[in-house]
């Protein structure tokens, strides 16, 4: 081997892995140095491409080979450049391998033992380690050194990869307990906080350095139920708990706390995850839908009485006044309720609606106000929130708010006045900030006086007033609303109607619309769905629709022509069956023949 034999790897790359096997080798190289004493050795370790990792040896070999065969880190021993080697032979082959004296190919080689394990990971080849020796003869110790210095070098390789990994893990995570909505901590099985996440620690008004390896009972000034779990043994899942923390702020959490047992199933700690209770509501809002669906941009008209309305329930959203809105049912109430919040501040927040006439009188209250645990038999275990409670921060919407029992109304004052809640059966009160938004097809005035409803909560809710005129007094905003129904429902059930047959406008103009909105909606969906082609034809009406009424109904709304519409087809019926003679036709229809063409000067036909 000379020195122009060995090609050098130039900038030779060390990734994380070469670098792995760097460290975990330099022991057994250590090692090997410190055991063979002679001068006349060299130890290699190369990657799996016979790259130089590493060399070391005695003092003789390591000059010689340094200096003469350009043997250094990073140098290239593959195939290509020196031959066949134990080094290649071991790569290849995947197995210990041996070259002494004439064994090997290259003449300046055989002066040398060189004894090769290779190094693997999992079946992967990672490298080879190499004990060269000055010496012809075979050494049967060396090569036993360097296959165990090989399996030793793997297991470093296993323990690393897998320490390594663990760390990882541990980081991952670590972000993810550093990064989630809830508080998490734990505790050993004496009551000591191991470990408390940023968020938890922020809720509780820790100061995470000083409380670690602290008895957690000293941390707060009540007993923490998570040392019922060091007591019991046994956890929990989604308790509610009201606390107040450090700094005095009141918390309502929802709590899970799960045992951490060993092997022999010896209970050595807990973990206790929290989360405020508000987090839990605004997702169970959102899967729930309560949310205010409609603008203002989606109420259609433009009759001033109707846009006066608009403009008054506009100037009431920017308030946080109770509203009132009264109108007859199907005009739209729940329209104008919905379009209030989402032009309100509380727009981003909960819009919870109740229809307090559809609601069983012994469900309304539990529904409205929640219920605690154990209140009543059938309920949800641990008690469960009421619609205010939801509706924390945003809008709830009380539909048909007149029908809402006397006694109920008295338990809505207090949320009223005070804007607190007590579930049914309970004895915690719930601070609530909502904005009440009823409404009411009832005159709630005269209700009031027939002791039908209660003043006070009549005057707390109708700080803000807004009447929705009926349909029939807003009959010039029909085609608006209309062609925005049949829009809604083309879209809805895929339908493709565009025209309206003039006399089916006509009818919806002329009839009274009771229902009012709702009505004319139930009736163009009808119409619709028994439409075959693109437009509403006057037999697709209902019957009431198309009775004609003898005191009021127009004759040109049925078609039926006038005298002198009959008149001119006649004459051109004549005129064409006598092909244009005028003594023929005059005589068939019995006219003279200057009367005649007096009639067909007259209207203007062209003989």
């Amino acid at each position: 081997m000379n020195k122009n034999a060995i090609n050098t790897a130039g900038n030779y790359c060390f990734s994380k892995a070469k670098l792995d096997l760097l460290e975990c080798s330099k022991i057994f190289m250590d090692y090997l140095f410190q055991f063979i004493t002679k001068k006349n050795f060299i130890i290699v370790l190369t990657d799996e491409e016979a790259n130089v990792l590493e060399i070391v040896g005695g003092e003789y070999m390591m000059k010689k080979f340094q200096n003469e065969n350009n043997f250094v880190p990073g140098a290239r021993l593959s195939k290509d450049f020196v031959g066949n080697t134990a080094i290649n032979m071991s790569l290849s082959l995947n197995k210990p391998f041996q070259l002494c004296g004439e064994d090997h190919e290259n003449k300046e080689h055989q002066d040398l033992s060189c004894y090769a394990a290779p190094i693997t990971y999992e079946g992967e080849v990672l490298g080879t380690l190499c004990i060269t020796e000055h010496n012809s003869k075979f050494n049967k110790n060396s090569l036993g050194m360097v296959i165990a210095s090989a399996k030793g070098i793997e297991n470093q390789i296993y323990n690393k990869r897998r320490s390594d990994k663990i760390v990882e893990q541990s980081k991952y995570q670590n972000a993810i307990v550093e990064n989630i909505k809830e508080g998490f901590l734990t505790i050993d099985n004496n009551g000591s906080l191991t470990y408390i996440n940023k968020k938890a620690s922020e809720m509780l008004a820790f100061d995470r350095e000083e409380v670690i390896g602290k008895y957690i009972g000293d941390l707060v000034p009540f007993k923490p139920i998570i040392l019922e779990v060091l007591e019991t043994g046994q956890g929990y899942v989604d308790r509610e708990y009201i606390l107040t923390n450090k700094n005095g702020q009141k918390m309502h959490l929802l709590k899970t706390a799960t045992p951490i047992r060993d092997h022999d199933g010896n209970l050595t700690g807990v973990i206790d995850i929290f989360r405020e209770i508000e987090y839990i509501k605004k997702i169970v809002n959102k899967m729930v839908g309560a949310k205010a669906n409609f603008a203002f941009d989606d109420l259609v008209g433009e009759t001033e009485i109707f846009k006066s309305c608009i403009e008054s329930a506009k100037k009431s959203a920017r308030s946080s006044s109770n509203i009132l809105i009264q109108g007859e049912s199907g005009t739209g109430k729940e329209l104008f309720a919905h379009s209030i919040h989402n032009h309100s501040s509380r727009k981003d927040q909960p819009f919870v609606a109740i229809n307090c006439a559809a609601m069983p009188r012994e469900l309304i209250e539990s529904e409205l106000f929640g219920y605690a645990k154990g209140s009543f038999t059938g309920g949800v275990k641990g008690g469960r929130p009421g619609k205010f409670e939801l509706a924390h921060g945003g809008t709830i919407f009380l539909d048909e708010i007149g029908e809402m029992p006397i006694d109920v109304q008295a338990k809505l004052l207090r949320v009223l006045q005070d804007k607190k809640v007590v579930r049914v059966g309970g004895e915690s009160v719930f601070d609530v900030d909502v904005r009440i938004i009823a409404a009411t097809n009832k005159n709630l005035y005269e209700e009031a006086k027939n002791n039908n409803f209660r003043w006070d909560i009549y005057y707390r809710l109708n700080v803000l007033s807004i009447i929705i005129p009926p349909l029939k007094e807003r009959k010039q905003d029909i085609p608006l609303i209309v062609e925005a129904i049949i829009n809604k429902i083309n879209k809805r059930h895929g339908t493709k109607v565009k025209n309206v047959d003039k006399r089916v406008m006509d009818a919806f103009m002329s009839h009274s619309w009771d229902g009012n909105v709702r009505e004319l909606e139930n009736v163009i969906e009808r119409m619709v769905n028994m439409s075959s082609n693109d437009k509403l034809d006057f037999e697709l009406l209902p019957k009431e629709f198309r009775k004609m009424d003898a005191q009021t109904t127009d004759f040109n709304e049925y078609k039926i022509k006038s005298f002198e519409e009959s008149e001119k087809e006649i004459l051109i019926e004549a005129l064409n069956f006598f092909k244009g003679n005028i003594t023929e036709a005059s005589k068939n229809l019995k006219l003279s023949r200057n009367t005649l063409y007096n009639k067909i000067k007259k209207y203007q036909i062209d003989n």
